[in-house]
């Protein structure tokens, strides 16, 4: 998903400011869905309305204009072509994941246990938000976003189930069986101690 279609995306449910835009991005449950810095949306809104996707216009609040952005009928064009694409599948960026496949036995076991902690507590977090999202007064959720929050729910609910039984592995040292036909867990820990070895021996 291209951060222009994303744009646009957010632009089909109504004109909006510079700021709405950003404020969709920094909700808690946005990361379940995309992730954009604040610095690349002005670059893009700019680059879609001298495309001819988007055109700006000025809308008095309190005695203040404000600049919105709409869509104009080929930004809606784009962006219909775009919802009837085929998704690419999601690339995941987890950095627990990674620390998890890369963990060693020399590392304390515990400290592994405080990451998934810390996760779990931030995934419940994520999960109230989200349980109360399609319900909280004023938020807008389509019959189709309702579909996608349902989705949302499910995943962190089975996050927070996995988190706790493997934090119930580590801490009762009953982790499951890996697959190591070279030896490798042995080969990672001897070139770790001899290159420990050889900074104390300096």
């Amino acid at each position: 998903m291209s951060v222009e279609h994303t744009l646009l995306a957010v632009l089909s449910y109504w004109p909006s400011t510079g700021y709405d835009i950003k404020s969709e991005f920094e909700h808690k449950a946005a990361s379940l869905y995309w992730g954009m810095s604040y610095g690349s949306i002005y670059p893009k809104l700019k680059k879609l309305e001298e495309e001819g996707f988007i055109y700006t216009l000025e809308q008095d609040e309190e005695g203040r204009k404000k600049k919105l952005y709409e869509l104009t009928p080929k930004g809606w064009k784009e962006f219909e072509n775009w919802l009837l694409t085929s998704p690419a599948y999601p690339v995941v960026k987890d950095e627990l994941f990674m620390k998890l496949s890369t963990w060693h036995d020399d590392m304390d076991y515990s400290i592994l246990v405080g990451h998934l902690q810390k996760r779990r507590g931030e995934t419940e977090d994520i999960l109230s938000f989200v349980k109360e999202w399609p319900s909280n007064g004023y938020s807008f959720v389509s019959k189709f976003s309702a579909l996608a929050i349902r989705f949302a729910e499910m995943r962190l609910e089975a996050e927070i189930k996995w988190i706790d039984e493997a934090i119930h592995a580590l801490q009762t040292n009953d982790l499951p069986k890996g697959q190591d036909l070279n030896k490798n867990t042995d080969k990672i820990l001897t070139r770790r101690r001899n290159a420990i070895n050889d900074i104390k021996e300096k």
